[in-house]
């Protein structure tokens, strides 16, 4: 009886032919570290949520479920945590960091803008406040934060250009403007002054109304 021939094997994995692709794909070490890695930044998150005010590193591992010394091979140290946890809350909360459309009435952009800002700054609070409290003594974070401040004035610098043309001292205006949606304002009026979040918005944009309805110059 004549016996079949033999058919040459098949690669087992044809798609990945080239070893330049093997290089993009992460082994089982990489994506563990990685989601180690999240889960110790979920785990410092959760500690200034539930008021912990400076998280050590034994809590930060105790509450990640890991050990202090697999925490020092995920990160180098301290900083690094610090600086991925506010990455990450950030990379949360870009869809309460866009620009409101310009071509609507001022009214109606001063409320928008005051919506989005009043969600940013109640969601990134606790994160918020550790960073702050960082920032004399952590170059990074300083950069972090004076990223997202910067972001933030050229955003009311383009929504309320053209009623800043038409007004006296446009740049006192715009810095008061800049001062009055800031998170440092939003914090007074929620725990200083113990206003709701509607009365907080309410205050702020009745004043954002006042600033720029000025008569033309």
């Amino acid at each position: 009886m004549a016996t079949k021939k033999a058919r040459p094997a098949e690669p087992l994995a044809p798609e990945i032919a080239d070893t330049e692709d093997l290089k993009t794909i992460p082994d089982g070490r990489t994506m563990r570290a990685e989601r180690n890695r999240q889960v110790v930044v979920e785990a410092f998150s959760l500690l200034l949520k539930e008021g912990v005010a400076q998280p050590t590193a034994q809590v930060v591992a105790d509450k990640a479920g890991v050990s202090t010394s697999t925490l020092f091979r995920l990160y180098e140290d301290l900083e690094a945590i610090h600086c991925a946890v506010l990455r990450h809350r950030f990379e949360q909360l870009q869809h309460l960091m866009v620009d409101v459309p310009l071509n609507l009435p001022l009214e109606e952009r001063i409320r928008q803008l005051v919506t989005l800002r009043s969600k940013f700054y109640e969601q990134v609070a606790p994160v918020r406040r550790f960073v702050v409290a960082q920032r004399a003594t952590s170059k990074y974070l300083a950069k972090g934060l004076e990223m997202n401040e910067g972001l933030f004035f050229q955003q009311i610098r383009r929504l309320f250009a053209a009623e800043l043309g038409t007004i006296e001292c446009r740049e006192d205006i715009l810095y008061s403007i800049d001062n009055l949606v800031s998170w440092e304002s939003w914090q007074r009026l929620r725990t200083v002054q113990r206003l709701s979040v509607r009365k907080s918005k309410q205050v702020i944009s009745s004043v954002l109304l006042r600033l720029l309805k000025q008569p033309a110059k």
